[in-house]
């Protein structure tokens, strides 16, 4: 995809679409979060070819060899009401954009991880700024030719038959994940809900949740009005709003 479709795609979902591309930076959400700082509108984006310091959630690292991966993070301003649905609304936005580009189905994983053909294929991780402001940061494998011991991720080109284009990707994600946020300015959460609650994986199923020094142990039923994840433990229905949730046989 030509630079410009990928503006005049960017500037359709988010009027104030800026695109910052770099070859090596520590983290494109440092970037995004300077830019927020200095009062960048909603739509300003930066991209990384590699990412030596990324993150994820849990000050986990994100780090992929260079070229291998979409890795990306975009600037948002939304009311409260809306930006506590980033996180949702996002993982719906990479399901849309990867399905529609690669025709790869995905599965969500509460609460930010994307999975395909038995791994973890995107992280996403919504970080607050000041006042308004909400960094959005995804990495997406494209062409990952292996990962390490223990970690459980895939790569896009495994999943599907030919080359997948970062630009062509990135234009398919701003232009559903400012879809899913309009559904949510119009509707709340609520208004996405049914729309995760079908690609969810694990629900219904029994989950360990680690939430700091606590461990919940049941059965995920889905999630709540807030995008809390319910959990059926002990007789009881325990509401997670973050921890780290481990699937049955993962």
């Amino acid at each position: 995809m030509p630079a410009a479709d990928l503006r005049r795609a960017g500037i359709a979902a988010f009027p104030g679409f800026r695109l910052h591309s770099v070859a090596r930076t520590r983290s494109t959400q440092d970037l995004v979060r300077a830019g927020a700082r200095a009062g960048a509108a909603e739509g300003y984006c930066c991209v990384a070819a590699e990412q030596t310091a990324g993150r994820g959630r849990l000050g986990r690292q994100w780090i992929a060899p260079a070229g291998t991966s979409l890795l990306m993070s975009l600037l948002l301003r939304r009311p409260p009401r809306v930006a506590q649905a980033v996180p949702l609304a996002a993982g719906l936005a990479v399901t849309g954009a990867v399905e529609e580009v690669a025709g790869v189905r995905c599965l969500l994983k509460w609460p930010n991880d994307v999975l395909a053909g038995g791994g973890k294929l995107a992280g996403i991780l919504a970080e607050a700024e000041s006042g308004d402001a909400v960094v959005l940061g995804v990495g997406i494998n494209l062409t990952v030719p292996g990962f390490p011991a223990g970690v459980a991720g895939v790569s896009l080109h495994t999943l599907c038959a030919g080359p997948v284009a970062r630009e062509a990707l990135l234009a398919a994600f701003l232009r559903h994940l400012a879809g899913r946020l309009d559904q949510v300015e119009a509707g709340g959460l609520a208004a996405i809900r049914d729309d995760w609650t079908r690609v969810a994986a694990g629900l219904g199923e029994p989950v360990r949740a680690v939430i700091g020094s606590r461990t919940v142990v049941g059965t995920a039923l889905g999630i709540d009005g807030d995008g809390a994840l319910l959990v059926a433990s002990g007789g009881g229905t325990v509401r997670l709003v973050a921890g780290e949730v481990h699937l049955t046989g993962e």
